[in-house]
Parts: C-alpha cells; structure tokens; sequence
C-alpha cells in the first residue's frame, strides 16, 4: 500500500551558486508530501497511524525549517537539496519511505527517491 501526507511550511532561502532572482533572499510557501510503502496490518487493516507519520516529520523536518532561513541549515538550498535533506532526515525512521515530493510554488516540484531511485 502506498500511503502518503502532505504539510506545508513558510521558509525564506537564497541560492548562492544561481545568477538569477533566486540568488536574493526571497521567500516560499511549501509543500511537501511524504510517500511510505507499507503492507496492510492484517489485524488493524491499517498500514500506519498518520499521527505517528506527523509528529516524526513535525520534529525532523518542520521544527527545523519552517519559518525559518533555511540557509542557516543548508549552503545551497535548492528544491533539490532540500528534498535529499529531508529524505535524510526520515529515512532511519521510515525504512519503507519512498518518495519526497518538495512544491516549492504550486505549479513547480521535485521528487526524491532515495540514490538508488
């Protein structure tokens, strides 16, 4: 089964190594969803809790960018790398993550898959 939760998160961010507008300090409304592939509890007919989802990425990842710089966590905080760090963050406790999906705007996202993905 594959299960996935959206949040989003206010952050401001400046790309360092971008000659462009977005190398200015400049702020966006992001979303994220995260992907879990999980088999189906034959007991509770559940695959997660989504509590348990949310209070783990509240405490890895939004405690730890939302409304904030997020170049003070990362030097070069592209959509990219952003999604590889949350990745990072989530896959020791989500084993069956398998997929980020980052909207940096509403029209515009990446998806991380882990390296092997």
């Amino acid at each position: 089964m594959i299960i996935s939760k959206r949040f989003r998160f206010e952050a401001a961010h400046r790309l360092p190594r971008y000659q462009g507008p977005c190398f200015e300090l400049h702020g966006h409304s992001y979303e994220l969803h995260v992907t879990l592939d999980l088999p189906v509890n034959a007991e509770t007919g559940m695959t997660l809790d989504f509590f348990l989802l949310e209070a783990a990425v509240k405490k890895s990842v939004l405690d730890r960018l939302d409304h904030k710089n997020i170049n003070d966590t990362l030097e070069n905080p592209t959509a990219e790398n952003i999604a590889v760090w949350i990745w990072d963050r989530l896959k020791p406790e989500f084993p069956q993550l398998a997929e980020i999906r980052l909207f940096e705007t509403p029209d515009s996202s990446v998806a991380y898959r882990g390296s092997g993905g």
